[in-house]
């Protein structure tokens, strides 16, 4: 049963410092939920409205659960008009980076939960295994992010490392694609079955500590009238790994 003091421990885990000490997160509403029991992840509680308990009751099948109120629910969840369901669900270690397998996407100091939850989305879509982000970049257990990602957060984890420990793992001579506003056309990128995209900031771009690794620069080019600066970093993400998918 959700009582106070459970549901005061579930909504504290909005909140970062908590997640890292308890070392969980929550996933809310029926997608996500949806999602989550199809994949291997620990969940430690889970509290499902009646409807949902009835709809889902072959996914839950061998699963513990709580029927609860649906006033209860949102009661719990970060969301205005949860009434579905809510859970509490244990870290997961991202898988080692496999620099054969694909392309490898880098996060560069991406700060909005909602672009991260969006480029998660894209590399599930799109068949990109490892994302990785450095220690800037948003929490990937944020509460925004996991609702973002529509449920594909289950199956794409990103790892977080920093640029001086990333450069000590990437293999020598691999190759690697940044994005900046004086580069190439993203043809480019179908050049190669393995490589690391580097993707910046709206702000501020590709950190230049990347030019160490002497990128590939690469743009997306604009339309002859436009006077848009920059485009979103989840647009710009997903149109670049549609160049990657198509290669061939």
């Amino acid at each position: 049963m959700l009582s106070k003091n459970k549901i005061k421990f579930i909504r504290s885990l909005q909140q970062k410092k908590n997640r890292n000490e308890a070392e969980c997160f929550v996933v809310e509403g029926r997608k996500g939920i949806e999602e989550l029991l199809k994949e291997n992840w620990l969940i430690k509680e889970l509290y499902v409205s009646e409807e949902i308990a009835f709809k889902y009751k072959d996914l839950l099948a061998n699963k513990d659960f709580i029927v609860e109120a649906e006033n209860t629910i949102e009661s719990a969840s970060g969301l205005k008009n949860n009434k579905e369901g809510i859970a509490v669900v244990s870290f997961k270690t991202p898988e080692p980076i496999n620099w054969t397998n694909g392309f490898v996407l880098y996060l560069d100091n991406v700060s909005d939960p909602g672009n991260l939850g969006t480029i998660i989305r894209t590399a599930d879509w799109f068949g990109i295994a490892h994302v990785v982000c450095n220690n800037r970049t948003v929490d990937f257990y944020n509460p925004k992010v996991i609702q973002s990602t529509m449920g594909a957060f289950t199956r794409v984890v990103p790892s977080y490392v920093n640029v001086e420990d990333l450069k000590n793992r990437i293999p020598k001579d691999y190759p690697v694609y940044a994005t900046f506003l004086d580069g190439e056309s993203p043809n480019r990128l179908q050049e190669t079955e393995n490589g690391l995209l580097v993707m910046g900031s709206e702000s501020h771009g590709v950190s230049e500590s990347f030019l160490e690794l002497n990128p590939i620069k690469i743009t997306i080019p604009s339309g002859t009238d436009s006077v848009t600066e920059s485009l979103n970093v989840a647009i710009a993400t997903s149109i670049l790994c549609y160049e990657i998918n198509r290669k061939g």
